[in-house]
């Protein structure tokens, strides 16, 4: 009888598994895409828009939105406004978004305006990022 128990046992354990196994490789990188937005680079914090109380205003995620403090130093080239970032930034591919995000330089060759960071990320965590922005379409 233990026998039989041991292996219905398994069988519940393969049956609640199986359905993460079933996520696509394009999915984990979205999903991981997500994590490294919302949670590491923190895009989320510049590129969405505030309510009335300073809360991210969930119902328009990375919809752009104006930059709430202005550069300590007052020479700094500074963005007073971060761009919609949904569906990537405006007239950018993919390759365009995950070049800036490896190597701090935008398909013209410039730097990011502050406070955007030089990112250098990873090819995977870029490709990670873009593929989670462009799902946002």
């Amino acid at each position: 009888m233990s026998r039989i128990v041991l292996i219905l046992m398994s069988s519940v354990v393969l049956a609640v598994i199986a359905p993460a196994a079933s996520i696509s490789a394009q999915d984990h990188q979205i999903a991981r895409g997500e994590y490294l937005v919302m949670h590491v680079a923190m895009c989320v914090q510049c590129h969405t828009p505030r309510n009335e109380q300073g809360e991210l205003d969930q119902s328009q995620l990375l919809q752009g939105a104006t930059i709430p403090l202005k550069s300590p130093f007052p020479s700094q080239t500074w963005a007073f406004e971060a761009p919609k970032i949904a569906g990537l930034p405006g007239g950018w591919s993919e390759a365009d978004l995950i070049q800036l995000l490896q190597t701090g330089r935008s398909p013209r060759g410039t730097p990011p305006r502050q406070p955007m960071p030089p990112f250098r990320m990873t090819q995977e965590d870029a490709a990670a990022v873009a593929a989670y922005l462009k799902s946002l379409q």
